[in-house]
């Protein structure tokens, strides 16, 4: 379900797009992180980054990437259905290593499996 989180958001304006632990590209950038969340199912963190000084441009990334994902649903490599739904957002966190600054939206999935 990671690869078709990803793939959803490369369909938003931020095309630069990568699941958590690989190389990061040039900002905009998003990352998506996968957690397990024990009793409920799977969380999806989506990491926004734009250049410091985007305040803007990241809070409308974060909004659009909520109304993308709330209810998103998708056929696994395993064949299993799955969806997702908003839970929450961060607010802007401090410079990252690169430069950029980023904010969080989160989405929750209901499954014992990925």
């Amino acid at each position: 379900m990671l690869a078709k989180v990803v793939e959803k958001i490369k369909t938003s304006s931020v095309k630069n797009v990568v699941p958590y632990g690989m190389a990061l590209p040039s900002p905009p950038y998003d990352v998506v992180k996968g957690e397990k969340v024990t009793g409920i199912g799977r969380r999806f963190r989506v990491i926004a980054h734009r250049k410091a000084g985007e305040v803007l441009a990241l809070e409308a990334h974060v909004r659009e990437l909520i109304a993308l994902l709330n209810g998103f649903t998708a056929t696994t490599a395993r064949g299993t259905h799955n969806s997702i739904a908003y839970n929450d957002y961060s607010d802007i966190a401090p410079a990252s290593d690169d430069g950029t600054i980023s904010m969080e939206a989160s989405f929750l999935m209901p499954t014992r499996t990925f």
